[in-house]
């Protein structure tokens, strides 16, 4: 079995704070950070940027990748015990194949979010985690959604801007 390539394209991450509804104003220590990162992961291959198509690879390629989302803020693990975090994802391209139909797509088990430690000890951060099987080039639309306390952020992320492909060093802030 061959393994497929993921590659990570962000759209801007969105930071809110914000407080439990209806509103306690004799808590305002309830407020808490609300982040939304969002993107493509290209899995197997970019689309050509001239047609917006992924290539017809047609072979069994597995997918088991924890990938740190280019953007992530760097958060205090300790700092993490009443996180709540949500994704979603959405299929937004198959392959077209030589004769011009839609491709075989395998499968992809539930898309999922850990943190994991920065290789340089400095906080975790947020990874996109992708595994299954698939049988040509595919466009995940991801959307990863992280609630906690502001002060877990130790360090802002990366600005990322709309098709950067690269894995930016965060922002030392």
């Amino acid at each position: 079995m061959i393994a497929a390539d993921v590659h990570l394209s962000a759209q801007p991450r969105l930071d809110f704070v914000v407080a439990p509804f209806p509103a306690d104003p004799e808590r305002p220590e309830a407020r808490r950070l609300r982040t939304e990162y969002a993107g493509v992961a290209w899995i197997g291959d970019r689309p050509d940027p001239a047609t917006g198509m992924a290539g017809p690879v047609y072979q069994r390629r597995g997918v088991d990748t924890q990938l740190f989302l280019p953007d992530t803020h760097w958060y205090d693990v300790d700092a993490l015990a009443d996180v709540e975090l949500q994704v979603t994802a959405g299929l937004i391209q198959v392959a077209a194949t030589a004769q011009g139909t839609q491709g075989l797509v395998g499968a992809l088990a539930e898309p999922a979010a850990d943190f994991y430690e920065h290789p340089e000890g400095d906080g975790v951060g947020l990874c996109l985690v992708l595994r299954g099987d698939i049988w040509s080039n595919l466009g995940l639309s991801y959307r990863v959604t992280v609630l906690c306390d502001p002060a877990a952020v130790r360090r802002t992320g990366a600005v990322v801007e709309p098709g950067d492909h690269d894995d930016p060093e965060p922002d030392a802030t």
